[in-house]
């Protein structure tokens, strides 16, 4: 059924000026809390319902496809896949797909998939009208040649990149291409986390202001020449073993779970990883050691909560963080039976914003690595952790950053004079 629909969403002013430009190739270079996914979901949305007002695609839209692709399914369900849904209404939607790669079919004939950079070999298919490319910058320019340009070609379609400025010379040239009025084909928007205006200047200040300078002009004033990694390796400091006879510390233990009950997918799609994170926290100042990260796969819950128990042995404590939302009843009776007292909690933020804070304590000094190279009998090795410290957010995983962002959290970072009750950055309790 071909027709027109009508809907009005919420933009703000450079959300406005991105869904309004004609250009076939937009680039949105946006620092955290801007708006870009909405802006553009909102720019799809609208190209989905009414695809013969645009210069770019096909006009007919029984014929019409639309691409949206993340950096992972789970990325691309949560910011893609889940935002169109909530965008268009119940009752232009035909059909929903809700396993990967997702699919919104629409009572106009119009199909918007939605897909995963990670697994290149799926980005296979016929002509592709609009298409949206989110964080950019972490795409290897080479799906991009090889299997993306080539969609758009039979079509005459259009692409929007969008994403953080995370250096990458095709996702820069085609910003600056966008700047140039002689590349009319080209538009793009630098847009900082403060051009958002729904969010006060203060409020970004207050969450974001302690990041070291070089990750705070990336990630929140979105300047591509920031220079380095997100988390660099110089921010991690150790202190030998002997620093933890000195206090009656405070401990702390995270897991990220890797419950996959399916094996064969979990092995495919890498998702059976588990993460354990024990941290020493000083009593009185504001400094915490990591004493450990420790890393497995493949386990069933029963057989987790026992490795889990076995990571902590010898620490002072029974009390296991996780993420709420990971876990169900039984994985606490399976910790419980292990001895254990698991502590359920609910993540403050995007599990991403949480990792890319772990760089204000440890380039403040505040958190520091233990060196077990004195202790006969005690093998730690830092280097997966340090592999994928340095690799984040590019990397194959981040489940250890996720354990320590977790347990961490749990630390007085403020010192002996802070409120009881505050984090260990000063965010207020209303993220």
């Amino acid at each position: 059924m071909s027709s027109s629909a009508t809907i009005r969403w919420s933009t703000h002013k450079l959300q406005r000026e991105f869904c309004e430009s004609n250009a076939r190739y937009r680039t949105l270079v946006a620092g955290r809390r801007f708006g870009k996914n909405h802006g553009a979901i909102v720019s799809e949305a609208d190209f989905a319902l009414n695809p013969q007002k645009y210069e770019y695609g096909r006009d007919n839209p029984e014929k019409v496809v639309l691409w949206w692709i993340g950096t992972t399914y789970n990325q691309t369900k949560k910011y893609g896949f889940n935002k169109a849904r909530q965008a268009i209404p119940d009752e232009l939607i035909e059909s929903v797909k809700k396993s990967a790669p997702f699919e919104i079919d629409l009572t106009n004939g119009v199909t918007w998939e939605f897909y995963s950079y990670d697994r290149p070999n799926s980005l296979d298919g016929a002509g592709v009208d609009s298409m949206v490319i989110d964080e950019r910058g972490y795409m290897d320019t080479e799906i991009w040649e090889t299997n993306l340009a080539a969609m758009l070609l039979d079509t005459n379609g259009r692409v929007a990149f969008i994403g953080k400025p995370w250096y990458n010379d095709h996702f820069e040239e085609t910003y600056n291409k966008g700047q140039d009025p002689e590349f009319s084909n080209y538009d793009s928007w630098q847009a900082t986390s403060y051009d958002n205006p729904l969010i006060p200047d203060e409020r970004i200040d207050e969450i974001f202001g302690h990041l070291p300078e070089k990750v705070y002009n990336r990630e929140i004033m979105a300047q591509f020449d920031a220079g380095g990694t997100l988390l660099t390796l110089d921010m991690l400091e150790s202190e030998p073993a002997a620093v933890l006879d000195e206090q009656k510390w405070e401990w702390h233990v995270a897991v990220d779970l890797g419950i996959e009950m399916n094996r064969k997918k979990a092995e495919q799609n890498d998702t059976d990883y588990w993460s354990c994170t024990i941290v020493a926290e000083h009593p009185f100042h504001p400094q915490a050691y990591i004493v450990d990260v420790v890393r497995t796969r493949g386990q069933t819950p029963a057989e987790a909560a026992e490795w889990v128990r076995m990571c902590m042995a010898g620490y002072p404590t029974q009390n296991v963080r996780y993420e709420a939302v990971q876990a169900q009843s039984w994985f606490e009776e399976d910790l419980r039976d292990a001895g254990l007292n698991p502590e359920p909690v609910t993540p403050n933020g995007a599990k991403e914003d949480r990792i890319v804070m772990l760089s204000v304590p440890f380039s403040n000094g505040n958190a520091k690595l233990i060196d077990w190279s004195d202790i006969n009998g005690k093998d730690v090795d830092w280097q997966p952790f340090k592999s994928e410290w340095a690799s984040f957010p590019g990397g194959d995983h981040d489940d250890m950053l996720d354990s320590t962002a977790m347990a961490l959290d749990s630390v007085n970072f403020q010192g002996e004079f802070a409120a009881l009750n505050g984090d260990m950055y000063g965010r207020g309790t209303d993220e």
